[in-house]
């Protein structure tokens, strides 16, 4: 089973839980919940598009399972004072297979797009923003792709503009200066936009097949009923006829003698 420590680290380049979150290890309850809800809102298996659901859904359920651990005050002690998640020491207490999405559920009520897009236009340009650019100029070491991934509601479209934004933050807070961010080849933002155009591309095919799919179970569903409720009169009809409509018997005329 691979522990979580394990895959913070493959899906977030880092084994320390607070850092995944976003979050300080001083943080309150409320700000763990909160920079919690933030990430969800990226991750949430209902919330991406159908070619990011894999991986997305991976990410969903390690973020869970951290604020599920940091929820609780004596795991989070163990883990602040051990680096101890629970699945080290016991490697059946794996729970990979919890309803995490039911989780969720539990602790926020359901949210809709409507909501997520307000709460996106709020978070663009915040100080809750530039503080995740700055953790993502910094855990990537400048790669404005893990820097992409790493901020909620990023694309490769408003690149400009967090370039703009991380721009002002290095000068004010005398940042490194990571070539990867100030001397990438144009040929890798190149790159981004053409594989974010297939990926749009392809989850536009996928959408669109699935309706056809769903217009061509729906005809099938009609003319199943339909032959069904064909059968059913056919049977109707014919108990009629056996009931009302049995020929009499003729009677043969004997002959006197």
């Amino acid at each position: 089973m691979t522990t979580l420590l394990e895959l913070c680290r493959k899906y977030f380049n880092t084994d320390n839980l607070y850092e995944v979150l976003n979050t300080r290890k001083d943080a309150t309850d409320k700000e763990v919940r909160k920079a919690y809800y933030v990430l969800s809102m990226k991750y949430h298996p209902d919330k991406v598009t159908e070619n990011e659901k894999t991986e997305a859904t991976e990410k969903f359920k390690v973020i869970s399972r951290i604020h599920a651990l940091l929820n609780d005050a004596d795991k989070r002690k163990l883990y602040d004072d051990a680096g101890c998640v629970g699945d080290d020491i016991d490697p059946n207490s794996a729970t990979e297979d919890f309803p995490w999405e039911t989780y969720w559920s539990s602790i926020f009520r359901k949210i809709t797009d409507n909501e997520i897009r307000d709460y996106e236009l709020k978070y663009k340009g915040s100080d809750d923003e530039k503080r995740d650019l700055k953790k993502g100029y910094l855990a990537g070491k400048g790669d404005m792709e893990f820097i992409i991934n790493m901020v909620p509601f990023s694309s490769v479209y408003e690149e400009d503009r967090l370039r703009e934004v991380l721009g002002k933050i290095i000068e004010e807070e005398d940042l490194p200066r990571f070539k990867a961010f100030s001397n990438e080849p144009p040929s890798k933002k190149r790159k981004r936009l053409a594989k974010a155009k297939r990926e749009e591309a392809q989850c536009t095919i996928e959408v669109q097949n699935k309706e056809k799919n769903n217009s061509n179970d729906l005809m099938l569903a009609i003319k199943k009923r339909s032959a069904e409720r064909e059968q059913q009169m056919d049977n109707f009809f014919a108990r009629m006829e056996a009931k009302y409509c049995t020929p009499k018997k003729t009677k043969k005329n004997s002959k006197k003698t």
